[in-house]
């Protein structure tokens, strides 16, 4: 089944009027058996990230669904391995939906606990697990993301753990569900930037509107929307009422 996935700047968004788009980032189409395509548009997406964040050496982004199955972990899944394998960044990959059991790597210890890193600012190691043979490591953050422990040592000392990683890392990519939005560590604010995912023709734009002003409220650089699994052009006034 062919998906086309689209990467759309903002502009900010003033507070009683909403903007239109600024412009439309490079289309990126693939098909979802064909690896040489997924790669390439892959690359593209990682090239439009860096060009709308120009004044960093490390990148560090956001992906959250307008709504539920959006196709995020995909997204986030394809792209980490992407940049990883044919670009030889190194590349992190936090996962906080627990949908990265395709990648082969050792688990961490159950013993470790996330709080204790965080209220300690002691090595990241602990919970950074390298996949087998690459360039790419999982943080599965999933495993604390119900904690109120871990939310509240995240919330006060997220600031340095961001750092740590960011200083090891070319670029991490972040596998955020909504409701942690919510319900869990607000990460929008610590990211260089949030993308909004959206599956198109099904997706109301007032849905991911809401959305974006939900993440720009807690502190976040919403860099633009990507629409998947989209099977037509969506008319430009669509586009004008984000």
């Amino acid at each position: 089944m062919s998906r086309i996935y689209d990467a759309l700047e903002n502009r900010d968004m003033d507070a009683k009027q909403a903007k239109t788009l600024e412009r439309i980032l490079p289309q990126v189409e693939t098909t979802a058996d064909d690896g040489c395509e997924m790669e390439s548009e892959m690359n593209t997406l990682y090239q439009t990230i860096t060009a709308a964040l120009p004044d960093r050496q490390h990148h560090s982004v956001l992906f959250v669904g307008a709504r539920q199955k959006e196709g995020t972990s995909t997204i986030t899944r394809e792209l980490a391995r992407t940049v990883a394998s044919r670009l030889g960044k190194r590349v992190l990959l936090i996962d906080c939906d627990g949908n990265c059991d395709e990648f082969a790597y050792q688990a961490v210890d159950p013993s470790v606990k996330l709080e204790d890193i965080l209220e300690n600012n002691t090595t990241v190691d602990k919970v950074v697990c390298p996949v087998n043979g690459s360039n790419l490591s999982i943080l599965p953050f999933f495993m604390w993301a119900d904690s109120p422990g871990v939310r509240t040592s995240y919330n006060e000392n997220g600031h340095a753990f961001w750092n740590a990683l960011n200083e090891r890392f070319d670029l991490v990519i972040v596998d955020y569900p909504q409701e942690m939005l919510t319900n869990g560590p607000v990460m929008t604010s610590k990211v260089d930037g949030v993308i909004i995912v959206v599956e198109a023709e099904k997706t109301r734009w007032q849905v991911a509107s809401s959305l974006k002003d939900k993440i720009v409220k807690n502190g976040g650089n919403v860099l633009g929307v990507v629409f998947n699994k989209r099977r037509h052009y969506i008319p430009q006034f669509i586009y004008d009422r984000l």
